[in-house]
């Protein structure tokens, strides 16, 4: 027969594996919808940005595709932010999307033009017009960061 002391070990050791999932966000909700579309447009910066940084030898074919799919998903993420703030929509944003919206939308704005610019920069097939746009959008994605998201 297992001792007080095993057995409470074991309710604990089940209470935590209950508990495991909990934070999983459901992959059909606005948050976990805005997560994957962020991490594909990351992948697509960070392509970029390693043309950008001179890390990669420069590919203008690809880097035209990488900004083609930065200027696609920068369209995406903002309807996934519901208008009023919802528990469990949250994810990593501040309290300031709900507070600022104006704030919030001139910066969603602002990121699909810079896109829309460094698509356009990448189309020249130039790394020289690729990288004031590549940085300007990287600095209006950082305000963004900075105003409404939690690190």
């Amino acid at each position: 027969m297992p001792s007080f002391r095993q057995l409470s070990l074991l309710i604990v050791v089940f209470a935590l594996l209950g508990t495991a999932g909990c934070d999983r966000v459901d992959p059909n909700s606005p948050v976990a919808q805005r997560r994957k579309v962020f991490k594909e447009m990351t992948k697509a910066r960070e392509r970029l940005l390693a043309y950008v940084k001179e890390t990669k030898d420069f590919d203008a074919d690809a880097a035209i595709r990488d900004a083609e799919e930065i200027q696609r998903l920068s369209r995406q993420p903002w309807p996934l932010f519901p208008e009023m703030k919802q528990a469990g929509d949250v994810g990593r944003a501040t309290d300031a999307v709900w507070q600022k919206p104006e704030a919030f939308h001139q910066l969603a704005k602002q990121i699909q033009n810079d896109a829309d610019a460094l698509l356009e920069a990448s189309r020249k097939r130039s790394l020289d017009a690729i990288k004031p746009a590549a940085h300007k959008l990287e600095q209006t994605c950082s305000s963004c960061h900075d105003q409404f998201r939690q690190s």
